[in-house]
């Protein structure tokens, strides 16, 4: 997100003890939820590089592909980003962070209808409008 918007953010979270990280766009977003670290991600919709959207639906296909590997099933991971696979091992299941899917919720300026059907079909678990309500999001993460 903006600076002026991250700073308030990042100051909500301090606040409440949470950990947190920011990420200045999808990809990097991306690139920090593969540590296995994160039970929320807020994910603005629009951003360089990778838009939100574009970010949640790869996050959501790495979990399917984690998923499969982790119970020893067949299945390929695109870990170049470029259409390139490599065949996963059935004798062994990998060793991933990954317990459960990620909650991720759509942060955008835009309350128009599409805008939210477009970030649920991509994944998002929920869908908040900027400027969002600092009390409300408290009552949302304990609800998440």
């Amino acid at each position: 997100d903006n600076p002026i918007n991250q700073t308030i953010m990042s100051t909500f979270m301090r606040r409440r003890k949470l950990k947190y990280a920011t990420a200045n766009n999808g990809q990097e977003a991306v690139e920090k939820w593969q540590t296995g670290q994160y039970h929320l991600i807020l994910m603005d919709i629009q951003m360089p590089v990778m838009d939100g959207i574009q970010a949640t639906k790869e996050i959501r296909r790495l979990e399917k592909s984690y998923a499969t590997l982790s119970t020893g099933g067949a299945s390929s991971v695109d870990s170049q980003g470029d259409g390139s696979t490599a065949p996963s091992s059935t004798s062994a299941a990998p060793s991933t962070p990954f317990h459960s899917s990620v909650i991720i919720v759509a942060l955008t300026a835009s309350n128009l209808e599409a805008d939210r059907v477009k970030a649920l079909a991509a994944g998002c678990n929920d869908f908040l409008t900027k400027p969002v309500s600092l009390p409300w999001l408290d009552k949302k993460i304990i609800e998440w």
